[in-house]
């Protein structure tokens, strides 16, 4: 059994992210949201907003590239993997040209009986902080590892 309780508090190491427009463009395009507030900076100028912000969902790109705090625990198989749950909580919007520190960190870990068997629930929580290392957004990612196939 690679997954447990003592995971709780494992971290990786910090990472940096620069928000582009290219990158947001290309991610709004892959969602097909329509909205101009993402992609025309003189509709976004003229909003509460006063200029272009990244759409809710782009956090997930925050840590796509960057390790995860489970890549290195032994015997852990991304096959018994299920993407169980995604929370965003925003303390302020996303905008292009601004850089980021993320640091993921496993904040819990809990099992529960299925009809297919045991599931061990992990929520890996990430937090992106701006350069006065105040948050921007915290992302929590619920993972299913199923203990028994």
């Amino acid at each position: 059994m690679p997954v447990d309780r003592s995971l709780v508090g494992k971290k990786t190491p910090v990472y940096t992210f620069e928000v582009e427009k290219g990158h947001i463009r290309r991610f709004v395009e892959a969602v097909g949201d329509p909205s101009p507030l993402y992609v025309d900076e003189e509709f976004a100028k003229a909003t509460p907003f006063r200029g272009l912000i990244a759409p809710p969902t782009f956090a997930t790109a925050l840590t796509m590239n960057m390790p995860s705090p489970l890549s290195d625990v032994p015997d852990f198989e991304l096959r018994r993997v299920l993407h169980g749950e995604q929370e965003y909580v925003y303390h302020r919007p996303m905008r292009p040209g601004d850089k980021y520190w993320i640091q993921q960190e496993i904040t819990d870990v809990y099992d529960r009986q299925g009809k297919s068997g045991r599931m061990t629930f992990i929520v890996v929580e990430a937090v992106a902080r701006d350069i006065n290392d105040l948050p921007v957004v915290t992302c929590r990612s619920t993972i299913v590892y199923r203990q028994d196939i």
